[in-house]
């Protein structure tokens, strides 16, 4: 008991939970995550919204390729599909929430004539972010995405729900057994682009983004159940993720803007200079990734990650 004669609070994850409990307890953290911050991605007023509603919903499609094993087929087929779908429609408006901060940033270093002949782009893109929001919620309005929402809930509250009956009790089910293994995997699945680094094209580096998102997702979900060098292999994880994500951002951004049409001359300039600064940040980033690939694949890096999993022994 502790000092204050109050019970001690029961840990939400334990290594002694069986994988399908546990990964209950981490999609009902997300779910409520996830609904937290609708009435904000639906005003629009907060572009963080929209970006915390997403990573909740990222985690926990995530959390069903991680755990697929320990539901019903059926059931992760459900459910990842209506996650995909909100994740779809929300990323949409991502991507031209973080473009248009950015073509911000990039006018405001410019002149005035510069910033004005700027504007118009940027409204353009507002409107199609209008465009999109509008469709984002209609989705939110609709029955469908309703019923989802209960489904979900009933599955993260209801213990058993769609879980296979397990055929023998010996057979490795419960988190300090089976996580070690998994997360084991997902770090060969990013090591194993030793083969085709550093000589790789954008879309490599952006597979190799989603492997280092699936593992950093996965520490982050476990966390209170790993040792303390846990905290900083995440920390080299996050690293090789921010570059690698701003890779894809600026692949993202080029795309856009490459794809506007019928530009005035002085409007066409300005995309053209924007995307040569763009493209020159990418060479230096790719500088950065060499850096930070090397520093991931240090024997201090590997030794933080193996020594993190002692404590589930």
């Amino acid at each position: 008991m502790a000092k204050d004669g109050k019970k001690p609070k029961r840990p939400e994850l334990l290594p002694e939970d069986p994988m399908a409990e546990a990964g209950r307890k981490l999609f009902a953290r997300q779910l409520r995550r996830m609904k937290w911050h609708e009435a904000g991605s639906r005003a629009g007023e907060d572009i963080e919204s929209v970006h915390q509603m997403r990573v909740a919903l990222r985690r926990m499609r995530s959390l069903f390729k991680l755990l697929a094993a320990h539901y019903r087929p059926k059931t992760v087929a459900k459910y990842s599909k209506g996650l995909r779908r909100i994740a779809r429609a929300l990323g949409a408006i991502r991507d031209l929430d973080v473009l248009i901060v950015d073509l911000q940033d990039f006018a405001a270093t410019s002149s005035a004539a510069s910033q004005a002949a700027m504007s118009p782009v940027i409204e353009m893109l507002d409107e199609c972010r209008s465009e999109r929001r509008a469709r984002l919620n209609a989705l939110f309005d609709s029955k469908g995405y309703r019923r989802f929402l209960r489904d979900f809930n009933r599955l993260c509250k209801k213990p058993g729900r769609g879980t296979p009956k397990r055929q023998r009790p010996e057979a490795p089910h419960q988190v300090r057994h089976v996580l070690p293994l998994l997360l084991h995997e997902r770090m060969a699945r990013v090591k194993a682009y030793d083969v085709v680094l550093p000589a790789a094209d954008d879309e490599t580096l952006h597979a190799l983004r989603v492997e280092f998102k699936q593992l950093r997702y996965a520490l982050e979900l476990f966390l209170p159940l790993l040792g303390s060098p846990a905290v900083r292999f995440l920390q080299r994880v996050k690293a090789m993720q921010e570059i690698l994500g701003r890779v894809q951002d600026i692949a993202v951004f080029t795309g856009y803007m490459s794809a506007l049409a019928d530009l005035p001359p002085q409007q066409q300039a300005l995309v053209e200079a924007y995307v040569a600064m763009r493209n020159q940040e990418l060479a230096q980033l790719r500088e950065r990734f060499d850096e930070e690939w090397t520093r991931f694949n240090s024997r201090a890096t590997q030794r933080d990650f193996s020594d993190s999993l002692l404590v589930l022994r």
